[in-house]
């Protein structure tokens, strides 16, 4: 917006959030977000960072929660949620900048988020059979089994798997090294033995085959010989689903979700998992005890009195 008189503030909390080294996606989600609440307040007719109040702020939470996308459809809570949070991360700057005299967002409580369980986990046949439907023959089915392969091995997120480079795979003693992962957090992942041998193979034999700049460090490469875009890893996942005749709703993170709860009906401990997947709190992790419902089932068959009885 040309006349914005909040785009100066907007500036300083983008160079604020620089000089802390948050990523560049989020410094330009959090001004985006940030673009859509200024917007709302000059039209309503709120143009000074002094005449944020509180009750201007909950005026916006109700926006939020009335508005209809897009789609068609309410915004969901966690979209609600995030937009209240740029908010309140910009009337806590503007606070602790002396540029105005109380934070008129501190005390605005979020919307309690409903608890949801991860739909569409694969079974072992399934994960299996979308991880053999790339062709290997070819150079770009080759390289497709090996992300599969590692996406289901891992459980990484679909960003970290566009940003590994050569120098993050140890495929000898069977690790990934993932660098500035979610929330800027390096950490180790371990990788299966089947996930080796392909990468091996594809590093050795395969990816050379994709090379066109000798400088280009990235793992995954395209068929031009550059680091994969943002939505290949999701449309190569959708794409070997439907060629696995999967009728499950299957993106990257059901490899996440589905490595995770593997791991735990074969009784890895819930921290372990945290550490793979990179939570930042157990309490994120723990939503996979939920769904092991073969162990639950087991537990109803021995224990119920119902099912002692003989009918």
């Amino acid at each position: 917006m040309k006349d914005d008189p909040f785009k100066p503030h907007i500036d300083l909390i983008r160079q604020s959030l620089k000089v802390r080294n948050f990523a560049e996606r989020t410094i330009e989600q959090t001004c985006w977000k940030l673009d859509k609440f200024t917007a709302w307040l000059i039209q309503n007719d709120i143009v000074t960072i002094d005449a944020i109040t509180k009750d201007a702020v909950r005026s916006y939470q109700v926006e939020l929660y009335q508005m209809i996308n897009a789609k068609g459809r309410q915004n969901s809570v966690g979209y609600q949620n995030g937009m209240l949070s740029a908010v309140k991360q910009f009337t806590r700057f503007l606070y602790e900048r002396d540029f105005i005299v109380s934070d008129p967002a501190r005390d605005i409580q979020y919307a309690k988020i409903p608890k949801s369980l991860p739909r569409g986990i694969l079974t072992p046949s399934e994960a299996r059979r979308i991880i053999h439907a790339p062709d290997i023959k070819t150079v770009i089915g080759y390289r497709d089994r090996v992300i599969l392969e590692v996406l289901y091995t891992s459980g990484i997120r679909k960003e970290e798997i566009n940003n590994l480079t050569l120098n993050d795979v140890d495929y000898h003693d069977g690790f990934l090294r993932i660098d500035n992962g979610k929330g800027q957090k390096d950490r180790i992942v371990p990788l299966g033995r089947i996930a080796c041998r392909y990468l091996e193979n594809y590093i050795k034999s395969v990816r050379p085959d994709l090379i066109k700049d000798p400088y280009n460090n990235h793992l995954f490469l395209s068929l031009r010989g550059n680091r994969l875009s943002k939505n290949m890893v999701w449309e190569l996942v959708k794409k070997y689903a439907k060629k696995a005749r999967i009728k499950k709703n299957v993106h990257p993170h059901t490899f996440r979700h589905t490595c995770a709860t593997a791991m735990l009906k074969n009784k890895a401990d819930l921290n372990t998992i945290r550490k793979i997947l990179g939570h930042r709190s157990l309490n994120t992790t723990q939503i996979y005890t939920h769904l092991n419902i073969t162990d639950l089932k087991a537990v109803h068959k021995q224990c119920h009195p119902r099912e002692k009885d003989r009918e």
